[in-house]
């Protein structure tokens, strides 16, 4: 074999070769993009004020570029407005936001097109609150932030030890549960 044929044959080789690595990037590419996504860096940062408390967990936004925003809280479930503690759930995350201006870190969003996010007032972590005072339980399935979300478990432990809101109920039922048994 003449050695231009021979180094014919190892370009269809590095070809070929560089072709599959091509074909399975293809694939691999879109799993990571999905994997990053729930990494959950905050991806923009806004700020405006509170305008309406819909529920436990979900608040709209007027930002300083007059945006009218919807934001589920990251991280954490509150009981529905006609479950057990979803009344007192609303009411006080009424009275932590109220009259208030908040920033939002959005970490995602949600199939409904919210932008689910970090909450805070000056440095408190609004969501961090809700669990803390026993209006909101920690939301596993999307909680995917190691250092929030260990701080959210750590808050709803206290919370639950101390029978603290809701956990002084004699059997809270999980949002998602709750949800779930109504379908």
């Amino acid at each position: 074999m003449s050695p231009q044929t021979r180094l014919a044959n190892l370009v269809r080789l590095i070809l070929v070769e560089l072709a599959l690595v091509m074909l399975v990037l293809s694939f691999v590419s879109p799993l990571q993009a999905k994997k990053a996504k729930k990494t959950s860096k905050p991806r923009f940062v806004y700020s405006g004020q509170v305008e309406k408390v819909t529920d436990g967990d979900t608040i709209t936004v007027l930002t300083t570029d007059y945006e009218r925003i919807k934001v589920r809280f990251y991280g954490i479930d509150a009981p529905e407005k006609k479950q057990s503690y979803g009344p007192q759930s609303t009411a006080a995350l009424q009275k932590l936001l109220a009259n208030q201006t908040v920033t939002v870190e959005e970490m995602d969003t949600d199939r409904y097109s919210r932008i689910v996010g970090l909450v805070r007032v000056d440095k408190q972590l609004i969501n961090l609150a809700m669990v803390a005072g026993g209006w909101a339980w920690v939301y596993p399935q999307y909680c995917q932030s190691a250092q929030v979300c260990e701080a959210l478990k750590e808050a709803e432990s206290q919370a639950r030890l101390n029978s603290v809101g809701l956990w002084g109920e004699p059997d809270p039922i999980a949002p998602w549960l709750w949800r779930k048994s109504k379908r």
